[in-house]
């Protein structure tokens, strides 16, 4: 199993890609949603958050990482969806863009940049 790894070079690379998923990233996509359902995910992914705000030994105690984790949670899930879309309807990658619109966030959240 690998687990993530701290070294500057490697920060904004992926590390869990095989060499055919890095020249054809789609096989990730491809895989994932073979082996979970849609729903499937969004029922682990709120099992995670409810685990991660909840449990007493939670890493969230302050009040901005619990808003940090709720954020992300929010992210992930647009994200898997959007993903899941691409799987079921890969036409839709035709003639789009990606724009990297400028984002405001009050000091000390999370800042999203691409």
């Amino acid at each position: 199993m690998r687990t993530s790894n701290h070294h500057p070079q490697w920060h904004n690379q992926p590390l869990r890609l095989t060499e055919e998923e890095r020249k054809n990233p789609l096989l990730v996509l491809k895989d994932f949603f073979e082996c979970y359902h849609l729903n499937d995910v969004r029922d682990i992914n709120w099992n995670w958050l409810v685990e991660v705000l909840s449990s007493s030994g939670s890493i969230s105690s302050e009040a901005i990482e619990r808003n940090n984790h709720i954020f992300f949670y929010e992210k992930l899930e647009a994200l898997i969806e959007a993903c899941y879309l691409i799987i079921k309807a890969p036409e839709l990658l035709k003639n789009l863009e990606l724009a990297t619109p400028a984002i405001a966030v009050p000091a000390g959240q999370i800042i999203c940049t691409l």
